[in-house]
């Protein structure tokens, strides 16, 4: 999911925060040709038939980066079975939690501006803060140890339901409302709410909305064909589906917060944005070193999810080869990322259903590119 003909599209897309962003969606370089012989495009192409068999139904795309540069991407399935719409590499999904490294390196860019500290609480980002915010740090938050309950859950115990409408207010004022299952620094427990106050955090520093921030500050710079738009039908974009006994259903949500995840874009547009773990363009030497720094462990608690055991740093886990990786599922969206342990390969696979096993899908396309 990436483009193949240089394309310079604009898309004016309305955020959750109420502004309106004028958001360029700057194509970038082919895909890098290689020799006659080379075999790993159709290898590639296997592996993504062997993820959906059958192109008829909801599917995937997957894009394959080296240095910046895409390499491979194609897609197969369907964006939209109402109108059999195929997924292409132009295709743009809902990166879900994967959406969560640039709120994460938002928070380092203002740490190193000395805009903010990781060690600074929480309450001092609040109009009224609870008690228990003294204790959380922006740190705790970002690395999920602040023991704060899901938002999720805690709107849906108010009775508020995915097909209910809901903002990144109604999110902050449930999570203020509660109180932490475990006291901060105790242990990694994931949390949505942890990145969600992040955003917020941004906002109260910088002023500005944290849509147009990331925009300011990382996809305009670096020419990325990326918009964080929550709940909003992004032009290009797939529809999303649940899928049972062989039948599909569209799954969609009103729900509109951020900082947790909605970032649009396709993964071809994902593994250009993967380069900067390897040049720092954006937050330079200190962003990278930040990305790893203080990072702690997750023990089993994401090996359901198909990810190895490994540490949590910057929105990123880091593998014990040192690698990086993340997962993001949202509403029958479901992405993988995957960074090389020496910065210069990248993948990303996402789907618009629920796929067999779309984390080995990006680990074999990592070994076809790299081995």
């Amino acid at each position: 999911m990436k483009k193949v003909v240089s394309v310079n599209r604009m898309a004016s897309l309305c955020t959750a925060a109420g502004t309106m962003v004028v958001v360029v969606l700057a194509g970038s370089a082919s895909p890098q040709a290689y020799a006659s012989g080379d075999d790993r495009e159709k290898r590639s192409a296997e592996v993504l038939r062997e993820l959906i068999p059958s192109p008829d139904g909801p599917g995937c795309a997957a894009a394959v980066g080296t240095r910046g540069s895409v390499v491979w991407e194609a897609g197969r399935g369907k964006a939209d079975l109402t109108t059999g719409r195929a997924i292409t590499s132009k295709t743009v999904f809902d990166m879900a939690s994967n959406s969560k490294q640039f709120t994460a390196d938002a928070v380092l860019l203002l740490a190193g501006r000395h805009q903010l500290a990781l060690n600074d609480p929480l309450s001092d980002y609040l109009d009224k803060p609870p008690a228990w915010t003294r204790n959380v740090t922006l740190g705790d938050l970002m690395r999920h140890t602040s023991g704060i309950t899901d938002y999720q859950d805690l709107l849906e115990a108010k009775g508020i339901k995915l097909t209910d409408p809901a903002g990144q207010r109604e999110a902050i004022a449930a999570i203020l409302a509660s109180q932490p299952e475990d006291p901060p620094g105790k242990r990694f427990s994931y949390s949505n709410s942890n990145y969600v106050l992040l955003a917020h955090v941004v906002e109260r520093v910088t002023g500005k909305p944290f849509p147009a921030f990331l925009q300011q500050e990382f996809f305009t710079p670096l020419h990325l064909r990326m918009a964080l738009s929550p709940a909003t039908d992004v032009p290009g974009k797939a529809k999303s589906y649940d899928a049972k006994d062989g039948s599909f259903t569209p799954n969609s949500s009103p729900w509109k917060q951020y900082g947790d995840g909605s970032v649009q874009t396709t993964p071809g547009e994902f593994v250009r944005w993967a380069d900067n773990y390897r040049t720092g363009r954006i937050g330079g030497a200190e962003l990278l070193a930040g990305v790893a720094e203080g990072a702690v462990s997750v023990g089993d608690v994401l090996r359901m999810r198909g990810i190895e055991a490994g540490r949590y740093g910057a929105g990123i886990l880091l593998l014990p080869d040192k690698s990086l990786v993340h997962r993001g599922d949202w509403e029958g969206f479901h992405s993988t990322f995957k960074v090389s342990p020496d910065r210069n390969t990248a993948v990303t696979v996402v789907c618009n259903v629920d796929s067999p096993d779309n984390f080995r899908a990006a680990n074999q396309l990592m070994d076809i590119w790299t081995t």
